[in-house]
């Protein structure tokens, strides 16, 4: 954090003497409280005129008001704070950063500052800084939901999705609080606790019409269509004038190819949102489904033209040019669709379609033949996803064998995912196969370093075996990983202490404790390493008892 200075933006708005509020003709307060600050200029008489001001959205006559207050309270955090919020609202968005952050100084420990401050930072895109003041302010209030939304948000945009576990997992479980960490789950691909957050947010907040959406999400990565359908039938009939719920029923019921059914929402919806490029484009599917293709291009056109970079909507108009044979046009589309990122490898066999009719038989057979790479790949993915549902409701259910088995046919099928390696490495973990979980984790990890919780058990193996130099550089990969993640450095701290690194130790717990200071396993480490007298010699040996490593919390399990 950059040390204050304060700046002459406000300096030529102050008179000489006196309160430049009450000398200036352009901020007339109520008689009685201008009067009462002219006979006793108090910072509360001041707060009380600033405030009016604020409230009549005068907000330059109320900076200037607390600011010049701040002449004879120079150490009142309330009147930076106060001056501050009021120039927020104004241009002068650096003094007013300025001065929120000079009450922050002076007052560390009240919240407000440090919430206003990473609300600027995250809107001037300063997203790290941003974080240390979250952070700051759950210090302070380590409940306090506006924090943890915001951070959680910031964490979410970075995709560091374990420390959004680390940070959530123990929160109130509000809905977004609990929609943002079903997020993280589901992105690390924990379908089934992702689903299992947003169920138990689903009973606390039946109305809501965000959780189901959200929900969604996880049903269809878990290919449970019908059931991703049903409920949003069901939202969209307790809120039947809530448009949002309505959309997202379209969309579903579109995507997966209930034409029929969607065809009443199309009509409803496009004269009450006729310039929303989703609905555009949702209709644009529908016409084409049911052959009106002039009427699918208008609409798709106008969904492009809306929202350039949204390639869903590039590819469902190309498809509909390849049905027109307008080639180039198609292929305009469709190329642009592949560049965005389009997740589907039907993109490429109609682009493969528009180049041979403009006759480039060969760019022709080289997309032919990257649709049918795609679509096997795109079919082993499907595989292994439904083997990996199935074993993960067979560990629900208690049985392990089984569970073993289709999560290694989704290896099989999907010889490159990390993840199946690691779900199989603790199903074989449950059913004590040591020699079967340690070749999955190393598969794993020489696949995605990063896979924290693999890392972990790696380590927490080696430590069991006695290598007490391996254990610690798997831990030490697991803080890289997930660097908020307090048990990493927990666990990297105790294989230290056992190879009598003691100094790297303690430094390894301390950031165990800023990270979650009330962590029970951390005091007890930092105790121990301050009570035994060899951690204070460098040249002491490991000592006798080993430390338990800790395991990964329940999400990497």
């Amino acid at each position: 954090m950059c040390k204050l200075r304060r700046t002459s933006t406000l300096g030529s708005l102050l008179v000489a003497s006196g309160l430049a509020a009450i000398a200036n003709p352009a901020c007339t307060g109520p008689a009685a409280i201008v009067a009462r600050l002219r006979a006793h200029p108090t910072t509360e008489n001041a707060i009380e005129l600033g405030n009016w001001y604020a409230e009549q959205n005068q907000f330059a006559c109320a900076a200037q008001t607390f600011n010049n207050a701040l002449k004879a309270d120079p150490e009142s955090a309330q009147l930076y704070y106060l001056a501050g919020l009021a120039l927020a609202q104004t241009a002068d968005k650096e003094t007013a950063f300025q001065d929120i952050e000079q009450a922050s100084i002076l007052n560390p420990q009240i919240i407000k500052p440090h919430l206003l401050l990473a609300a600027m930072l995250d809107q001037a895109g300063k997203h790290v800084e941003a974080e240390e003041q979250w952070r700051l302010a759950l210090k302070i209030d380590p409940g306090y939901e506006p924090a943890l939304e915001g951070l959680s948000r910031d964490l979410l945009d970075r995709d560091d999705y374990a420390a959004v576990i680390v940070l959530l997992r123990s929160a109130p479980r509000t809905e977004k609080l609990s929609i943002d960490l079903s997020r993280a789950l589901g992105s690390l691909n924990y379908l089934d606790d992702a689903l299992k957050v947003l169920t138990e947010a689903m009973q606390q907040s039946p109305q809501s019409v965000d959780i189901p959406k959200a929900m969604t999400v996880v049903l269809v990565k878990m290919h449970r269509d019908d059931e991703a359908t049903r409920l949003l039938q069901k939202t969209a009939a307790q809120h039947p004038d809530d448009i949002d719920a309505q959309v997202e029923l379209f969309r579903i019921l579109v995507l997966t190819n209930h034409f029929d059914r969607a065809r009443p929402l199309a009509a409803k919806l496009l004269p009450l949102r006729p310039h929303d490029p989703t609905v555009l484009y949702l209709c644009g599917m529908v016409s084409r489904a049911v052959g009106d293709t002039a009427k699918a291009r208008a609409q798709l056109e106008e969904s492009v033209q809306l929202q350039p970079d949204f390639f869903y909507s590039r590819y469902n108009l190309g498809i509909v040019l390849v049905i027109l044979r307008e080639w180039q046009e198609a292929k305009v589309n469709l190329e642009k669709a592949v560049e965005l990122g389009v997740p589907l490898a039907e993109v490429h066999y109609e682009l493969a379609k528009a180049l041979k009719g403009l006759g480039e038989t060969e760019r022709a057979r080289q997309e032919m033949a990257i649709f049918q790479d795609q679509k096997a790949a795109d079919e082993a993915d499907l595989e292994a996803a439904t083997a990996v549902a199935r074993g993960d409701q067979d560990m629900t259910d208690g049985k392990t064998d089984e569970a073993i088995q289709h999560y290694k046919e989704a290896t099989e099928a999907a010889p490159n995912n990390a993840h199946y390696k690691y779900k199989l490495a603790i199903a074989l973990h449950k059913s004590d196969d040591l020699p079967g979980e340690r070749a999955q984790l190393e598969a794993a990890v020489k696949l995605e370093p990063r896979l924290a919780g693999a890392q972990i058990r790696l380590g927490v193996l080696m430590a069991r075996e006695g290598d007490a130099s391996s254990a610690a550089e798997h831990f030490r990969l697991a803080t890289v990983a997930a660097p908020t993640w307090p048990e990493a450095w927990i666990n990297l701290a105790a294989e230290l202490a056992v190879g009598g690194h003691f100094g790297e130790a303690r430094e390894a717990v301390s950031r165990a404790l800023v990270l979650d200071p009330n962590n029970a396993q951390a005091r007890t480490l930092k105790d121990r390493l301050a009570q035994d007298p060899r951690s204070q010699d460098p040249r002491a040996q490991a000592p006798e008892a080993e430390a338990p490593p800790v395991q990964p919390p329940q999400a990497e399990q």
